[in-house]
């Protein structure tokens, strides 16, 4: 006998001893992405990696960011990030509130993530989020990293990706 499974499994997030379930990302959530990943990739050093949806250990919790930059020579345990991330990017899906994506950013940067990125696609609106910053940025993101090496991101680029 053979199991059907009728829902998808998507990423499960642990937060506070729960398992729940990531929103499924729709059209601006996935260029956002898209676009994020290939910059990203194009512009880091090669000391580093982007990508998405990377489970990544926060104490007890276990978070799944829109977008990981990690150093390649990070820890992992059981194919989970170990090490804090060296950026986050949260982007708002159907079914997520802008605090609950705040919740994780907080989360993140108190595990030792530097930094985190929260965008909304759907307002055109993106915010840089640490421990001791909060702003909503006029015409870039940026962020620095532990080799000295920056990276800046044009939010009218981004913005005109979803057009």
């Amino acid at each position: 006998m053979s199991a059907v499974q009728t829902e998808p499994v998507y990423h499960l997030e642990r937060i506070d001893g729960q398992e729940i379930q990531k929103p499924l990302p729709k059209k601006l959530h996935f260029l956002i992405e898209r676009y994020l990943v290939l910059i990203l990739t194009r512009d880091l050093p090669s000391r580093y990696l982007a990508g998405p949806e990377l489970n990544v250990l926060c104490g007890q919790d276990r978070l799944v960011p829109d977008i990981t930059v990690v150093d390649r020579d990070a820890r992992y345990e059981d194919g989970d990030l170990a090490d804090p991330p060296l950026l986050a990017v949260e982007i708002l899906s159907p079914g997520q509130t802008v605090g609950q994506l705040f919740d994780k950013a907080d989360r993140l940067v108190r595990a030792g993530a530097p930094l985190c990125w929260v965008i909304w696609p759907e307002r055109r609106q993106a915010w840089t989020y640490s421990s001791d910053l909060l702003n909503e940025p006029r015409e870039y993101l940026t962020a620095s990293f532990p080799n000295g090496s920056r990276i800046e991101i044009r939010l009218d680029e981004m913005w005109a990706e979803l057009d």
